[in-house]
């Protein structure tokens, strides 16, 4: 059951770790590489592709959040770290803490009642993850990962996502973020996609809001589950801190959940 959940929601809590990098790309370089390739030779999109970045960028996120819904409830915590090879590729590593919480109608999964039949099931278990992020265009980054769990969970996967910024010229840019995760152990595929705008934009802040959701199914799933609703972003730029709301309604019926990120980025 644990690596059943983690396949759920593995995929959704990632596209929200991929909209704060995708914020901070946008944030600081996104048009300005943009002018610049639109210059290069359209013979030689990718010119330089094998040359050292100089100079490099190395780049820590420190993530945590939490998913409640009446049926189950999940808190987690990790860090992701990138480093540039060149202009186009880099090397990511992932680890992410997970405690899900099972049962049924139960008030706060942070503390089930020991002994009763709802909410006393818990599981803790950790997911490492290893992959390359490489920049397809200055405004889309592809990112492939693969790796296994530890703890309450044994299962190796591999993970697709995709963020891409549109209209980046205009008022309100647009970002589309896609991840896919399948793991191999119970033969579950998880997929989440969310579409978000940018509403206000100021010196110090971003607002964003939009939709998305999450469908998974294969495995032991009979037919095909997934939830959705409305995504809320707000992104403190001085501080590169932000933070990401989604509440909704689909298989674990009404849920609500809520991921905060912190940035650190180095020159090398």
């Amino acid at each position: 059951m644990a690596r059943f959940m983690v396949a759920k929601e593995g995929g959704h809590r990632i596209c929200g770790l991929l909209a704060a990098a995708a914020v901070a790309l946008f944030a600081s370089t996104a048009q300005a590489q943009l002018s610049s390739t639109s210059l290069l030779s359209g013979s030689n999109p990718y010119p330089g592709f094998f040359d050292i970045a100089y100079p490099g960028r190395f780049s820590l996120t420190l993530y945590g959040g939490g998913f409640i819904s009446d049926q189950y409830g999940t808190t987690q915590e990790g860090v992701q770290a990138e480093q540039s090879l060149t202009r186009y590729v880099g090397i990511v590593a992932r680890a992410t803490g997970y405690q899900l919480y099972m049962g049924s109608g139960f008030a706060n999964p942070l503390s089930p009642n020991p002994g009763s039949q709802s909410g006393s099931s818990r599981y803790n278990f950790g997911r490492f993850q290893g992959g390359v992020d490489f920049a397809v265009t200055p405004t889309t980054h592809v990112y492939v990962l693969g790796g296994d769990d530890g703890g309450d969970s044994h299962n190796a996967n591999i993970e697709g996502d995709i963020s891409s910024w549109l209209l980046v010229h205009s008022q309100h840019p647009v970002n589309f973020l896609v991840s896919s995760v399948y793991s191999w152990q119970n033969d579950i595929s998880a997929s989440s996609i969310d579409l978000r705008m940018v509403v206000m934009s100021t010196e110090n802040y971003l607002l964003m809001a939009g939709g998305g959701g999450a469908i998974y199914g294969s495995g032991f799933i009979s037919g095909v589950a997934g939830q959705g609703g409305p995504d809320l972003g707000i992104y403190f730029r001085p501080w590169q801190l932000g933070l990401d709301a989604q509440g909704g309604y689909g298989t674990p019926h009404g849920y609500g959940q809520l991921t905060l990120y912190k940035q650190f980025s180095w020159a090398e």
